[in-house]
C-alpha cells in the first residue's frame, strides 16, 4: 500500500458464487468503505467486504503464499461455512462427484 501511495486505503475483498472451480474472488485498494460493508480492521490494514461478499467469506482464511504453485493471495474457505454448490452426487453415494457447468444461451 505504501508502494502504491495508498497508505490512507483500505483493501476491498469481493467474491461471487462461481461454478464448478468455486467462488471468484478479487481484491483492490478503495479509499472508504460503502454502506453496509463490514469492516475488519487487523493492524493498520482497513478491509472492507460487501455483505453478499461476506457471506461467500464467512469462516475464511486468506493468506500470501511465496511458493512458486501457489503465488498469491489464497483464500480458504471453512467447510463449515461453505454456501453449498451446484455440484452433486444426485443423492447417490456410488454415483461419485459429478458437476456440470454451462453458460445460459
Amino acid at each position: 500500500m505504501k508502494t502504491n501511495d495508498k497508505a490512507d486505503h483500505g483493501v476491498r475483498i469481493m467474491a461471487e458464487a462461481g461454478g464448478c472451480s468455486g467462488p471468484n474472488y478479487a481484491m483492490r485498494f478503495e479509499a472508504a468503505p460503502k454502506d453496509h460493508d463490514v469492516i475488519i480492521e487487523i493492524r493498520d490494514i482497513r478491509i472492507f467486504v460487501d455483505e453478499p461478499s461476506m457471506d461467500i467469506l464467512r469462516g475464511a482464511t486468506v493468506d500470501f503464499s511465496e511458493d512458486e504453485e501457489n503465488y498469491g493471495f489464497n483464500f480458504i474457505l471453512d467447510p463449515q461455512e461453505t454456501p453449498t454448490s451446484s455440484c452433486s452426487s444426485g443423492g447417490n453415494r456410488e454415483a461419485g462427484h459429478s458437476c456440470s457447468c454451462s453458460r445460459p444461451s
